[in-house]
């Protein structure tokens, strides 16, 4: 949803202050009093030579030392490896997450081209945000390649987050001429909470790594590494977020947008438990894929009872048979200890399915298996010499799952499963029997009575735990 909102400039007036001669106080000079003066005659003085001479000071006088203080550097971003990773968007190719398109008003358009999301504004005095998306927390830090593509430097970009609706929202923004603004709408009545010119070299006037945090009642706005403004304000507490673009005094202005990324702020870091909460260190990264081409991992094809393609940069299972799983491993992996992560997108309706991780594959017949549905529904287990064994098999408690989109991660560790979703435990159960010891890895996707489900999945990472 796109919102054009001219925004007017308020101008401020000045107030000189002079000030006042300084007065100083003269006191009288006193009358000079009357004497007699009394003539004496002069003496007479002979002058002698000094047969001494007085030696010069041998004392040198030290030159004062004069110690330089250095200036107290500004905040610095921290890095940002230690955070749960909600969201990556690369921006490769259009796979229907953004609006795309001109706007019906013909006050600007969007389009993704060459690697870049491009957001233009035709009009002055405009303002305008991407789609916005919710992450399943309104805890979060933002973090944006931008790029002046077109247009005057007196411009906006940067995020908008807590978004609930066209009346109600945080914006934190950037200009390519070093203004930076965190603001608000609350019931549509607007107010700055902070803004500034930043200092020299902080700003670049071309391209910018700007990042914002809304965390609690914490908004934080920075660009290059540099912190510009914090703030505290309690009037939005949830929503979602997106990309924000603004016009001036000038129209035609167009920013480029790359590598967004979005993390979870109300988590801990992994070096004290990491999205885990366990206490689970991060490990050797085993495997990656982003699915944006076919690497040889996978055995996509047509099938009788379901087909596996890769779709605009996701691994898609379209099912077509009711009441049957299908799974599919690397070939790449044989690894005892592991954790999984991944996104997972319900395509249909429908919220019926299962969807999840395998672990220590050995073959068809033999695999441990951490599933969840988008109504709720948990199931982990193991198949052995063919045959099902479930030690988790019912609904959820925690209403972790969403009905349409998750980020989850599984863990096969000793002889425990586990199960999280958007970094909340969801499961941990234990085989008795610890039946596999290693083996490799994938996705497994099933239906119930209804045969119309479709799952995507994106960014599949496996890490050893070893």
């Amino acid at each position: 949803m796109k919102k054009l909102t001219i925004v007017f400039m308020i101008m401020m007036l000045a107030v000189v202050s002079c000030s006042m001669p300084k007065l100083v106080k003269v006191e009288d000079t006193p009358d000079p009093t009357a004497t007699a003066v009394v003539v004496v005659p002069e003496a007479t003085i002979e002058v002698v030579d000094p047969t001494d001479v007085i030696p010069e000071p041998t004392e040198v006088l030290p030159e004062p030392t004069i110690e330089e203080v250095e200036p107290t550097p500004a905040p610095q971003a921290e890095s940002l490896e230690s955070y749960q990773l909600l969201w990556l968007e690369e921006f490769s190719s259009n796979d229907g997450t953004w609006n795309i398109g001109p706007w019906t008003s013909g006050a600007g358009e969007d389009e993704i081209t060459d690697g870049e999301y491009r957001m233009t504004i035709f009009e002055d005095s405009h303002m305008l945000w991407s789609e916005t998306f919710d992450l399943g927390t309104p805890n979060v830090i933002m973090e944006v390649e931008a790029r002046l593509h077109a247009g005057s430097e007196e411009n906006g970009q940067g995020f908008v987050c807590r978004y609930t609706d066209e009346d109600n929202f945080y914006f934190l923004f950037i200009g390519s001429d070093g203004w930076y603004s965190i603001d608000k709408y609350v019931d549509n009545v607007y107010e700055n909470l902070a803004s500034d010119f930043a200092s020299s070299d902080v700003i670049d006037p071309t391209t910018n790594l700007i990042r914002a945090e809304c965390n609690g009642t914490k908004l934080a706005l920075w660009s290059n590494g540099e912190l510009l403004a914090e703030v505290e304000d309690s009037s939005l507490p949830q929503g979602e977020v997106g990309l924000y673009t603004r016009s001036w005094d000038s129209k035609d202005i167009t920013v480029a947008y790359d590598n967004f990324t979005i993390y979870s702020a109300d988590l801990a870091s992994v070096n004290q438990g990491g999205q885990f909460d366990d206490g689970i260190l991060p490990g050797n990264i085993l495997l990656s894929d982003d699915f944006e081409s076919d690497y040889g991992t996978w055995k996509f094809g047509t099938y009788k009872q379901s087909d596996l393609e890769i779709s605009y940069g996701w691994l898609t299972y379209t099912m077509k048979q009711a009441n049957w799983e299908s799974w599919d491993v690397t070939g790449k992996v044989n690894a005892d200890d592991v954790k999984m992560e991944a996104y997972f997108s319900n395509e249909t309706e429908q919220t019926e399915n299962l969807q999840g991780f395998i672990c220590r594959f050995q073959d068809d017949e033999n695999f441990y298996r951490i599933t969840f549905g988008n109504d709720g529904y948990v199931r982990i287990g193991k198949r052995l010499n063919g045959e099902w064994t479930f030690f988790v098999d019912g609904y959820d408690t925690t209403n972790a799952i969403d009905p349409s989109f998750n980020w989850a991660e599984a863990s096969c560790e000793g002889n425990m499963l586990r199960l999280w979703i958007y970094g909340e435990l969801v499961a941990e159960v234990t085989d008795p029997d610890n039946s596999f010891k290693s083996g490799d890895v994938g996705f497994i996707v099933g239906t119930f009575d209804d045969s119309e489900v479709v799952i995507s999945i994106d960014d599949f990472v496996v890490t050893s735990l070893n």
